[in-house]
């Protein structure tokens, strides 16, 4: 604004506010003046009025006590006499002193001097009373009343003159006041003339200001990189600058406001066609609010533009004469928030997905919680797919599907692809490491009526198909398949990163999960053989100090008997001693095998054994040291070898049939059969002792396992003979297991590979040896 206009501004601003302020000093004056004579005059001679009032109201109230005492000669009201009396005298003073004008004290000296001679007459009349004379009293009663009615009104007449008074002052009161409306007319003409000198001056300095300012003006939106339109009250297009007609690539004016959009090519977000009434411009002249920012397109023939458009309303007083629009263009602003938008978006997805796999370890639950947040978040079903540990196998680990009606589609799919690391797509994702996206899928191989009628195995149609690996820096885990159902959640390159980051998280909770496992299974493992050794401890400490005190108690009982020359008894004690020093080097050679077996130092020599030979041998060494067991033979007439060491094959079947002997009752059978089936040769050992309680079962090839009946009776051992006969049998290639039922006998089996190199020549006749 010009120095010139801001001075005559504030110079007529200061003109006007000093005349409003005189005026309204002016008026306040007077007003506050004029309030208090009004209320001197209308509200000054109450007090004097009413103080006369009460002094008439006191004399007849005097005369009702006297008339009542003459009546009824009671003392009440001689009481209300002096009452009455006592407040005429105060009231009195009252009125002297309130009646400052000498025809207010003349009426109030005349009321004082008629309620005296007033007084006398009612003091006259009770007197007469008191002493009997009732007919003088009455007298001057009457005679006071006929005083009283003669007498003229004091107070009305009172109030009748100052009523005259407050007339009379109340009109010169309304003179000054048209007094003060003239000069405030005048003060207002003043003004009047002193605001349309200021004005025109004022206009003129505005007029030559405006044409400069407009001259700026149109040189500064023409240079400006920002759109910009004007827009009349009527919705015209007036002006467009050089920017906004490169932008709109027209520069058509004066088109109404209804037909702009299809004019200037103007879409929304999806690529519709603005509508007009919702056009900034056509907003701003409905409302009169201000616009900001309103984002759009302009479908131009080469390229799409992306454009922010504001709306200013332009007033003129309470009017709106136009609206000031500009736009600019916001396409790279656009992209680049779409692209911060959409990273900000994938890193809060997997900052959610992370600490929602993080949030619990069981594999069962991470395995689920990944196929779960996957397919809410791409596709529409996913499916996580493990390798199995040492193995090519692949297993289903999770599925889910957002519709849990289509689940069993999701399963069917997966099951119908083959599950092994190579074959198949999921297959070779595993065995390369490298992912697969397919689109518009369609599973094939059903037939028609498959189809139809099953509801596991219909034809699926996917969308995108994308199978990613699940991979650590120690191994390949499996795979992670994302599929898309419905074409708006289809996979896309855009979404690739996304996906292979979620599996990046999922292949991590997953490894976490598993060293979980471990660790717990370790842990356990640990505490077991820390369980282990302790039994073993006291086991074996039992075991070996139990034949020490044998062979040293039989000894010392020899001794003395060699002494006493008696040979035949020592030589029994001495015999004695033997066998326990063979129990105890039994006992030392299975803790010397479990030491090799666990450090890898067992040395198998393998060599070709005659099988059938081998188990008659053995049964008839054991079928001669047991002389209380019948030992019943089922082995075929075969040359089938296998290929193995002799001296631990022995030690398998002989720890095999000294617990049958062991566990079995005295005078019982026991059992050896052989059998060949397929390239396999099957040894079977039975007893009908005390058998295995089924619970019991699976732990019997375990290290210091003794089972409940073994500890709870006088079964020797360490526990550690069938743990070392599975390590003999597997290391020859075999297997051994266990059948038995409690109370009703056990019988061991043990297989061997059979050296093709020797067939069958006879049948399978039975053989029995009996020892009674």
């Amino acid at each position: 604004m010009d120095s010139s206009i801001r001075r005559t501004l504030w110079a007529a601003f200061a003109a006007l506010t000093t005349l409003v302020a005189i005026g309204l000093a002016l008026t306040v004056i007077v007003l506050q003046i004029s309030k208090r004579q009004e209320y001197r005059i209308v509200h000054g001679s109450e007090p004097l009025l009413d103080a006369v009032q009460d002094m008439d109201a006191d004399i007849v109230g005097m005369m009702g006590a006297t008339r009542g005492f003459l009546l009824t000669r009671q003392t009440q009201f001689l009481q209300q006499y002096d009452d009455a009396i006592r407040d005429f005298e105060k009231k009195s003073a009252t009125a002297v002193r309130l009646a400052t004008s000498p025809r207010d004290a003349q009426l109030v000296s005349q009321l004082r001097r008629h309620f005296a001679d007033m007084r006398a007459l009612n003091d006259r009349a009770s007197a007469m009373a008191r002493d009997g004379q009732a007919e003088n009293a009455n007298e001057s009663m009457l005679e006071a009343a006929r005083i009283r009615r003669s007498s003229p009104d004091y107070a009305g007449t009172l109030s009748d003159e100052h009523r005259r008074m407050q007339a009379v002052q109340l009109d010169q009161l309304t003179g000054m006041r048209q007094g003060l409306t003239m000069l405030m007319v005048i003060v207002s003409i003043v003004i009047v003339v002193i605001a349309a000198y200021v004005a025109w001056r004022i206009e003129r300095t505005l007029y030559e200001s405006i044409k400069r300012q407009i001259q700026r003006t149109e040189a500064m939106i023409g240079s400006m990189s920002d759109g910009v339109m004007l827009v009349d009250a009527d919705g015209k297009t007036l002006f467009i600058n050089s920017a906004g007609k490169e932008m709109l690539g027209r520069s058509e004016i004066g088109v109404p406001i209804h037909s702009q959009p299809e004019a200037y090519r103007l879409r929304d977000d999806q690529g519709r066609l603005i509508k007009p009434n919702e056009l900034p411009a056509a907003v701003t002249l409905a409302t009169g609010r201000r616009i900001n920012d309103m984002t759009m397109t302009i479908a131009r023939e080469d390229k799409q533009i992306a454009i922010a458009m504001s709306a200013t309303p332009m007033r003129e007083g309470r009017k709106i004469s136009g609206v000031v629009v500009t736009f600019r263009d916001v396409t790279e602003r656009r992209r680049l928030q779409e692209e911060l938008q959409l990273q900000a978006e994938r890193a809060q997805i997997l900052a959610d997905a992370g600490a929602f796999f993080s949030s619990n370890i069981d594999p069962t639950w991470v395995h689920q919680a990944i196929a779960e947040r996957t397919a809410e978040v791409l596709g529409d079903w996913a499916a996580l797919i493990l390798k199995a540990p040492d193995s090519n196998e692949l297993r289903v680990a999770s599925i889910y599907h957002r519709d849990m009606a289509s689940l069993g589609l999701a399963w069917s799919y997966i099951y119908r692809q083959p599950l092994t690391v190579g074959d198949g797509i999921i297959g070779q994702v595993v065995s390369t490491g490298y992912p697969a996206l397919m689109a518009n899928v369609v599973t094939t191989g059903i037939s028609a009526q498959e189809n139809v009628t099953s509801y596991h195995a219909p034809t699926m149609q996917f969308a995108s198909l994308l199978i990613l690996p699940l991979r650590t820096r120690r191994e390949m885990l499996g795979a992670l398949v994302i599929a898309a159902n419905d074409p708006e959640r289809r996979m896309t390159d855009d979404k690739l990163p996304l996906a292979e980051q979620l599996a990046e998280r999922a292949a991590l909770a997953v490894e976490n999960a598993k060293l979980f496992t471990e660790q717990v299974e370790a842990r356990r493992k640990v505490e077991d053989l820390s369980r282990l050794k302790d039994e073993f401890l006291s086991i074996a400490s039992h075991e070996l100090r139990t034949p020490v005190t044998s062979i040293k108690g039989y000894t010392q009982l020899a001794k003395t008997l060699v002494r006493e020359n008696d040979l035949a008894t020592s030589e029994e004690y001495l015999e004695i001693a033997l066998d326990q020093i063979d129990r105890m080097s039994r006992l030392i050679l299975e803790l010397l095998d479990v030491s090799r077996i666990e450090t890898g130092r067992l040395e198998i020599r393998h060599e070709p054994i005659q099988w059938m030979s081998f188990v008659r041998e053995v049964v008839q060494r054991h079928h001669t040291a047991v002389s209380d067991r019948r030992f019943h033979l089922n082995v075929p007439e075969s040359t089938a070898a296998v290929s193995g060491d002799r001296d631990r094959l022995e030690q398998v079947l002989g720890n095999l049939l000294e617990n049958a002997v062991k566990y079995s009752p005295e005078g019982s059978e026991i059992l050896v059969s052989v059998e060949l089936r397929d390239s396999q040769v099957v040894t079977s050992v039975s007893d009908r002792g005390i058998g295995i309680p089924s619970d019991e079962l699976a732990q019997v090839f375990e290290r210091f396992h003794r089972g409940r009946q073994v500890s709870s009776t006088n079964y020797g051992g360490l526990g550690l003979g069938l743990y070392i006969t599975r390590q003999i049998v597997e290391r020859h290639g075999g297997s051994i297991w266990v059948e038995s039922k409690e109370g009703s006998g056990t019988t061991f089996h043990f297989s061997l590979p059979v050296t093709p190199v020797i067939t069958p020549t006879d049948n399978q006749p039975q053989q029995t040896v009996t020892h009674a």
